[in-house]
């Protein structure tokens, strides 16, 4: 069921584990390879494992090396930070 509370919570998860790998916002909605900052986002609002992720994230040092493997953004958000890298 969609709540507002629950879109909110997964919204600043993404955003923190975005934050967490060293990824900028501006530069990963703009990258080349297909998806975007908003299907990013799509995919996030409809993560089963939210709860999962925001214990993850409350546990997790600053930086982390890699999106940890039950993240269904894992492999994007790698490709946007190899991307960022290269830039």
């Amino acid at each position: 069921m969609f709540t507002f509370d629950k879109a909110n919570r997964r919204a600043r998860n993404m955003f923190e584990m975005m934050d967490r790998l060293g990824l900028d916002t501006e530069t990963f909605a703009h990258r080349r390879l297909g998806l975007d900052l908003s299907a990013a986002v799509r995919i996030c609002q409809f993560c089963i494992a939210d709860n999962v992720c925001h214990d993850w994230l409350a546990r997790a040092v600053k930086p982390v090396a890699n999106a940890p493997a039950f993240c269904p953004n894992a492999i994007v958000f790698e490709q946007a930070r190899a991307e960022q890298v290269g830039s």
